[in-house]
């Protein structure tokens, strides 16, 4: 197994310095337009085909550029010449351009490129607008720092900047498209600062440039000042605005990671979405998919669940991307339809070669956190599948290598697993490629702990170090809660408190501890002696808390009593609503594996859900609960 590991690795490694190498070559040319994307170019379309006033550049707007006669005036530039002549000498000079082939950084155009940044200052609005229009047509540069061509659309910049004080909120959207169809909208300070005045008055903004400057607000993946004025507004007016709309705005809030607050906007945007699902095409559905899965909280869990499912019916309908999305919908809150993510699987599985392995990476998630059995297997077929399409994918797995480590954690938690890529993950060589600097993540310390659950005979691969276990122990794993004020306290935490109190009028020697360390939360253990029916203190071989180490019986009991089946070790697991499904009888993917490695140490795990200890009125109803459910278990 080992030399097989060897091999894949040398495989990967060699793919890895060629795309590296390859990388290093380009990294520094950034084609011009190298922001446009196909979301944003859909976006940017329903802006274009609305028969609303937006404020987009047209055929006419900005003066159309028709074929000038043929004149050389460009050539000979005169910084004493009228505006008019230098705007009309610069449309000669992208025709030229044009009709010969040629960069704009040819050394003919480098005198005039010159003279026209310093006089750029002299143009009207219009000929701004008209100048950036025809950077546009010109032959597209290799990079947005070619000579001449970055002096142009930089001095524009600073140009426009200068004047978005004086300009109306419509003139400021009619520019910030021209920047935006340049594809220098990220790049330039132009769009970012017009958009920080827009934000000024967004409450005000009638629902066209609302939807403009949520447009913006997209491309550059930042937020104005405040975001609720957006969602405010929105409210007001969310029934003028077409399914296409709304996703323009779902966009913008996803891509500024600002959630939508208002319950009575999010049931609107439920049943726009619901009404109108037979119709609505790719993008918009994942736009609001995306934040409708971001904003939603438990009380929108009822409108959730009818979404689910009315998407049924469009699992064949829409693009295998869109299918993830609403696998993906209720996973926040736990929240699944079976029948729904039975469909989409059953979709995966026959386009699987199409699939991107971020995709891969969501369904794989998907499968495990729903912890889905289906009547048709679908899930174990795919999930067996899946290492042999890894393999497949080693140049994405190098661009994306936590895809890879994600994928490997998930398909543990269906039970699923392959040494070699299991060794390859685990390697020193991958693990600093995937986490050049830093700790490596959580799902290495998932995958480190399976594979030393295999057992030495199983798996003989590569390791975590004793030092990055401790330091993942120390980062990853929540703290012991007390009562000494130290932390706050949330719900489960005082559910732990309440038992241990309740139990401990029951039994000695009870302790928190990190029994399974990749897990975050602690779990109450307590030792119990069949023969003298009594419990027992830990051993001092359990060692320091928050030190990464798995305990087994021999840490717990010490080495004498480890192989005793007459002392129990038994684990009390609080099952808070986010391990659980709702609604359903299962666990999550994640708590169901944690149940099964506590039972592969020799452990007892005894499970407590958090409603049905809250239902418990007094503490004489809390130690008989208690003693009920460890007589059920654990024979105590």
């Amino acid at each position: 197994m080992w030399t097989r590991t060897h091999c894949l690795w040398r495989s990967v490694s060699r793919q890895a310095n060629h795309l590296l190498s390859r990388h290093l070559c380009t990294s520094n040319v950034l084609p011009a337009r190298i922001f446009a994307d196909r979301e944003n170019q859909f976006a940017h379309g329903i802006l274009m085909e609305s028969l609303k006033p937006y404020q987009v550049l047209r055929s006419t707007d900005g003066g159309e550029h028709k074929e000038l006669p043929s004149s050389e005036r460009f050539l000979q530039p005169q910084s004493n010449a009228s505006a008019a002549d230098l705007y009309a000498a610069f449309l000669s000079l992208v025709q030229d351009c044009s009709r010969l082939g040629l960069q704009v950084s040819d050394v003919r155009y480098d005198a005039f490129a010159r003279c026209y940044c310093e006089q750029l200052h002299r143009l009207t609005d219009e000929q701004l607008l008209g100048s950036l229009q025809a950077l546009g047509e010109l032959p597209t540069p290799d990079s947005t720092k070619t000579h001449n061509y970055m002096e142009l659309w930089n001095t524009l910049d600073i140009e426009c900047c200068r004047r978005i004080e004086g300009w109306s909120s419509a003139q400021l959207l009619l520019v910030s498209d021209a920047w935006y169809r340049l594809g220098l909208a990220r790049i330039g300070e132009y769009v970012w600062l017009a958009l920080k005045k827009l934000g000024r008055k967004v409450r005000k903004l009638p629902p066209e440039q609302l939807v403009q400057a949520m447009f913006l607000c997209n491309l550059l993946r930042r937020p104005v000042f405040e975001m609720f004025d957006f969602e405010l507004n929105l409210a007001r007016c969310v029934d003028q605005m077409t399914l296409g709309e709304l996703g323009v705005m779902a966009m913008g809030f996803f891509k500024t990671q600002t959630p939508i607050r208002n319950p009575e906007l999010l049931a609107q945007i439920y049943q726009r979405l619901g009404s109108e699902l037979d119709t609505v095409e790719d993008i918009p559905l994942v736009a609001l998919l995306k934040v409708l899965r971001y904003s939603s909280k438990l009380p929108q869990v009822e409108p959730l669940n009818r979404l689910l499912c009315e998407l049924e019916h469009q699992v064949e309908r829409v693009s295998l991307l869109a299918c993830l999305h609403m696998a993906l919908l209720g996973c926040d809150l736990q929240t699944c339809n079976d029948v729904l993510v039975e469909r989409i699987l059953l979709r995966f599985e026959r386009e699987l070669e199409s699939a991107r392995l971020k995709d891969v990476e969501r369904i794989c998630l998907v499968m495990a956190l729903f912890n889905i059995n289906s009547s048709s297997g679908v899930e174990t077929r795919l999930a067996k599948r899946l290492p042999d399409l890894l393999r497949q994918r080693l140049d994405e797995i190098l661009r994306h290598p936590r895809c890879f480590t994600n994928c490997l954690q998930f398909l543990t938690m269906r039970g699923i697993h392959d040494m070699e890529l299991l060794g390859v993950a685990l390697s020193p060589r991958f693990l600093q490629h995937a986490y050049r600097t830093g700790l490596p993540g959580r799902e290495y310390f998932h995958l480190d702990a399976f594979a030393r659950l295999l057992g030495p005979e199983v798996y003989q691969g590569p390791l975590l170090s004793d030092r990055q276990l401790q330091q993942m122990g120390r980062l990853y794993t929540q703290y012991i809660p007390e009562r000494d004020g130290r932390f706050r306290l949330n719900s489960t935490d005082r559910i732990l408190l309440e038992i241990r109190e309740a139990a401990s009028l029951l039994h000695r020697h009870l302790s928190f501890k990190h029994v399974l360390p990749h897990y975050e939360r602690c779990d109450l253990v307590l030792c119990y002696d069949h023969r003298q029916r009594k419990a027992l203190p830990l051993s001092a071989d359990v060692g320091e808390d928050y030190n990464g180490v798995i305990l087994t019986r021999r840490h717990l009991l010490g080495e004498s009593k480890a192989q005793d089946d007459q002392v129990a070790s038994i684990v009390i697991v609080i099952a808070g609503w986010n391990n659980t499904i709702r609604a359903k009888n299962r666990f999550t993917g994640q708590m169901d594996m944690k149940l099964r490695q506590l039972r592969q140490l020799g452990h007892q795990p005894v499970v407590i859900y958090w409603h049905e200890w809250r239902e418990l009125e007094n503490a004489t109803d809390r130690q008989n609960f208690l003693r009920r459910r460890l007589s059920q278990v654990a024979k105590i």
